[in-house]
């Protein structure tokens, strides 16, 4: 073998060093060059040794991914922050959320980069209600800049100091972490969505997102398209004007979506500088039904779906990969903008799936699947 290239392997991956320094300086004195060519590791497998991977670990079994980037999302007022809140105070003392398994006791770190002193209240009625004071829990007032890397690696660099990993960190919200970034921009949030992941990767944590709908809530989650794309999770929030409150899962790479559950928000009072104030905290109702009535739907909502019927039903198995599918009903929409077709059916697929007309994710052993739900059947 070429004594100027060395390589490693290990039982499930390989790591190969190009060039070792030595011969690399009698090629090139260029500095440019040398920045160019630096020793690389990369994690490969051959087929039979993917069998050996571990499988996906779950902080909540089948709805957040440990490790993944996630986000819950609705309108303003929906009770977004509540449900969050919730979520890290069951994850923090490891209890179940909502009749769901929580693998493990999980610390957190709640960025409230908006209403402090609201998250704040809202904890203390949480602890009270649950007479328990988790002792894993950061909540941060300062500032998380996700356009900026020096803010990133500032937060990092922080947490790092507190030993802090194998967490959550929710940033609420993410239209205040991106004061100066145009969220329909995809190359700008694909930046920001980057740093995330910095986050995650290097506090080895998860990272969940709070966000807001756009004007028309039927198109899903406000700004670019690649934000939707990236996410491992989604859940969707949403109250009804009687107050009734409901979550759903929209989105999950490892898991199957569709699933609901209702809630209410119950007041509880506190005791806070002598004074007493009011705040609310999740009582769970359960998993909702789905229920026979038909429902209304808009003509663009009308035509996307009859398209993925139309593509969905001949197949036994009534599913097939979601891509796949979005590509082949978009050339389909003649009548639509040609330009505007892909963007606008994955909005409509968003909204159908919160209708619960369709459900996508992992299904029969396949994953990034989509397909015609019983409620969407009968629609």
């Amino acid at each position: 073998m070429n004594s100027n290239l060395n390589s490693i392997s290990t039982s499930n991956s390989q790591e190969i060093q190009i060039l070792n320094t030595q011969s690399f300086n009698k090629l090139s004195n260029k500095k440019e060059d040398k920045d160019l060519i630096q020793p690389i590791t990369r994690r490969t497998y051959k087929i039979d040794e993917l069998n050996n991977l571990p499988k996906a670990e779950w902080l909540i079994k089948d709805i957040l991914l440990d490790g993944g980037i996630a986000t819950i999302y609705g309108e303003s007022g929906s009770t977004k922050s509540f449900l969050a809140i919730d979520l890290a105070m069951n994850l923090a003392i490891g209890s179940e959320w909502f009749g769901l398994d929580v693998n493990r006791e999980v610390p957190v770190i709640y960025t409230a980069l908006e209403g402090f002193s609201g998250v704040v209240k809202r904890i203390k009625g949480w602890c009270k209600r649950n007479e328990i004071t988790p002792n894993n829990i950061f909540v941060d007032h300062d500032a998380l800049l996700l356009g900026e890397l020096g803010s990133v690696q500032s937060f990092i660099n922080f947490y790092k100091s507190k030993q802090f990993n194998k967490g959550l960190v929710i940033i609420d919200t993410l239209n205040m972490a991106i004061p100066d970034i145009e969220e329909n921009s995809a190359a700008s949030m694909g930046g920001v969505i980057s740093k995330a992941k910095l986050i995650a990767e290097k506090l080895d944590s998860t990272i969940l997102i709070i966000h807001h709908t756009g004007k028309d809530e039927s198109r899903g989650m406000r700004g670019s398209s690649s934000l939707k794309a990236s996410m491992d999770t989604i859940i969707f929030v949403k109250k009804d004007s009687n107050g009734g409150c409901q979550w759903s899962l929209e989105k999950s790479k490892d898991s199957e979506c569709g699933i609901a559950f209702n809630y209410q928000l119950k007041d509880i009072e506190l005791e806070i500088d002598g004074e007493v104030e009011k705040t609310c905290t999740i009582n769970a109702l359960g998993q909702a039904k789905e229920g026979k009535k038909k429902i209304t739907l808009y003509t663009n909502q009308i035509r996307v779906f009859n398209l993925i019927k139309d593509r969905l039903m001949p197949i036994s198995s009534k599913q097939a990969y979601m891509n796949l599918v979005i590509d082949q009903c978009s050339s389909l929409w003649t009548e639509h903008q040609q330009d505007k077709r892909t963007h606008d059916m994955k909005n409509i697929i968003a909204s159908l799936i919160n209708k619960g007309l369709l459900g996508t994710g992992s299904k029969d052993g396949l994953h990034e699947q989509i397909w015609i739900t019983e409620k969407g059947m009968s629609q």
